[in-house]
This record gives structure tokens, C-alpha cells and sequence, in this order.
């Protein structure tokens, strides 16, 4: 013959009379008459077939078999606290795997610094962050590798959404004794002699550089190519020459023993955060949008 099967009301009533040691108490923490809570007890013991509790010296003593099913509801009680734990932080996101991409311009700087701020409000959540070319922004989203893509590419495609979370002109980089160092802003004309570490006009970085030098009516001679922020950071830092990069990349650049200057009349550079169409936008993605915000504000660049 089956054996009844337990109620959780039977054994929620079991462990708090255990944990609390009386009847009254146990009733009290519950929210029930003291009355009702003795008739679920009672209905335990029978459908158990054996007492769990009696009544010595007008205490109430558990027996040895309550001591030991005590143990093991304690046990599994134990369990589903960490089971509830642990879904609640999956839902906040503490204990997730959040994978990112970024472009090295928003990467290098402002990136860690948001991701400082992240770590700090999830120490359990563990990152992932790619470093991808411009080109495979697109693939990277769609094919699920990774949540977002920061970047100051604009990349116009029907099958990504994105939102611009800051924006800043152009910085001209240069060492720190270097003749233009003193001046609060520096234009295009004033860089003519100089030698120019820069970038291809079909590039991001070369695009903006050359719509700002349009504004100032002046053409642009590049003396060294590079590919990237990083590169150019370094020339200038061997005093190879001056660069001209976003406002993102040049942040905390006087710790190389460079100063960063504005552009007169440069362009805005917007900051984008990319995620698929086709994907749920998770909650680590806001985060980390709210972080890139914060960061922004508070190292001087204007915010969305």
C-alpha cells in the first residue's frame, strides 16, 4: 500500500517547531492559532506513524526520530535556499557569463573603466570581452557570440539596433614638452609642419579627421599610417609625432607623459552600443550601457 505523501505545510510546521523549540513561538513566526498548528502536528505524527513530540516537565521535547527527520528536512531545506539564491542571482544577473565585444577606440580606455564599475556591482559575474575589427561587428551579434558591441563606428545595418551613449570631438595627442602642449585648443592649421600620425580616409578615425579638416579648410598630410589607437598612442609617445584620435581613446593619456588637446571645430564622435534585432537585449547589456555612461560623465565627455 502507497505511503501517504507528505505535505510541505506538514513539514514547514515540523521544522519551525524544531528550530523554535515551542508551540507558541512556532504559531507566532507562522501567523497561525496555536490551536491549528498543534492539529498539523498531530497529523503528521499519525500519517508518520510515530511521535515526534512530547511533553516533559511542561516542555516540549522532540524524540530521537524527530531529531533525525529534522536533519534531513534541514538538509533539503538547505538546498532549496541555495537554489533560490542561485535563481535569483541569475535573474539580477550576479552570477551570469557576460560576453561583450568592442572596438579598440572605446575599448582601451573607457571600457575597463565601466567594467571596473560592473565588477564592483557583480563580483560572481564572469566577462568576456572580444576585441573585433569594425567588419565583424555584424557576424559577432547575429551569430550569437556575444551580447553588444561598443564602438564609434556607425554601422548601418537593418539587422542591429543601436544607441549612441556619448559624444565628443577630436583630440589632437602629443608629448608632454611638445611646443603645442600649453594651448587650451589646437586647429588643423596649426599641426601644418608638423609630422602627422594618422590614419586611411576610408577608416573610421580617418573619416572623422577628414571631415574636421574640411571644416577648418585645410588638407590633410599623414607622415605615418596606422591601423590603430594603440599604435599611434605609442609613435607619439617616441616623439615620432602627433596624432589626432576620438575623445575615448585619449582618456588618462598623460599617465604615458602625453597631454591631449581638442580639435577646434571638430566633428562629433558618437559612441555606440550595438545589439541584434533578433536577440533579447539582456539586463548585463544595460548594465554595462549605464556604466559607459557613467564613466563618460565623470571623465568629461557629453552624454546621451
Amino acid at each position: 500500500m502507497a505511503r501517504p505523501k507528505l505535505k510541505e505545510r506538514q513539514i514547514e510546521v515540523f521544522r519551525t517547531v524544531m528550530a523554535t523549540g515551542s508551540l507558541t513561538a512556532a504559531a507566532q513566526q507562522l501567523g497561525v492559532s496555536q490551536p491549528s498548528l498543534s492539529m498539523t502536528i498531530r497529523r503528521f505524527e499519525d500519517e508518520l506513524s510515530t511521535t515526534l513530540f512530547e511533553r516533559i516537565g511542561g516542555r516540549l521535547v522532540p524524540t530521537d526520530e524527530a531529531k533525525l527527520i529534522f536533519v534531513e528536512v534541514d538538509r533539503v531545506y538547505g538546498q532549496f535556499d541555495r537554489l533560490s539564491d542561485a535563481i535569483h542571482a541569475i535573474a539580477r544577473g550576479d552570477n551570469s557569463v557576460f560576453r561583450f565585444g568592442t572596438t579598440p577606440s572605446i575599448g582601451m580606455r573607457l571600457l575597463p573603466k565601466a567594467l571596473s564599475k560592473l565588477r564592483g556591482d557583480a563580483p560572481s559575474r564572469v566577462f568576456y570581452c572580444d576585441f573585433l575589427p569594425q567588419k565583424d561587428i555584424r557576424d559577432y551579434l547575429l551569430f550569437g557570440q556575444g551580447s553588444c558591441v561598443t564602438s564609434i563606428a556607425p554601422a548601418e545595418d537593418p539587422n542591429l539596433d543601436c544607441t549612441v551613449f556619448a559624444k565628443g570631438g577630436l583630440y589632437c595627442v602629443m608629448p608632454k614638452g611638445h611646443r603645442l602642449a600649453g594651448e587650451k585648443i589646437i586647429s588643423p592649421s596649426d599641426l601644418e609642419g608638423e609630422v602627422l600620425i594618422s590614419f586611411n580616409p576610408n577608416t573610421t578615425h580617418g573619416r572623422y579627421i577628414d571631415a574636421t579638416y574640411a571644416r577648418a579648410n585645410v588638407e590633410r598630410e599623414t607622415h605615418v599610417y596606422v591601423h590603430f589607437v594603440e599604435a599611434a598612442l605609442s609613435f607619439v609617445a617616441e616623439n615620432i609625432g602627433v596624432a589626432i584620435l576620438d575623445p575615448y581613446s585619449v582618456l588618462d593619456c598623460e599617465r604615458s607623459g602625453l597631454v591631449a588637446r581638442p580639435l577646434k571645430d571638430s566633428v562629433d564622435v558618437p559612441a555606440y552600443l550595438y545589439w541584434s534585432k533578433f536577440r533579447p537585449r539582456s539586463k548585463a547589456t544595460d548594465e554595462l550601457a549605464a556604466a559607459l555612461v557613467d564613466m563618460a560623465r565623470q571623465n568629461g565627455i557629453e552624454t546621451a
